[in-house]
């Protein structure tokens, strides 16, 4: 089974290019466009990895980390 890393970004080439060379480095990569459906993803896939973008409509990235870091 591949590692899972979790995009959240809103900008969806730089989302795709990150995609594309997390898959070429051996990771299943899955996409969310804003914070709330990131952490949402987070929750549901329980990620290796997470690329997180700081700019984010909905909750900030900030805010995202915030939410990991606590469960």
């Amino acid at each position: 089974m591949k590692p899972i890393a979790l995009i959240i970004e809103d900008d969806p080439h730089i989302a795709e290019g990150l995609k594309l060379n997390l898959s070429l480095q051996g990771y299943e990569a899955a996409i969310a466009g804003s914070g709330t459906e990131g952490l949402r993803m987070w929750k549901e896939y329980n990620p290796h990895m997470v690329v997180l973008d700081i700019m984010l409509p909905g909750l900030d990235g900030l805010a995202v980390l915030r939410h990991i870091r606590l469960e």
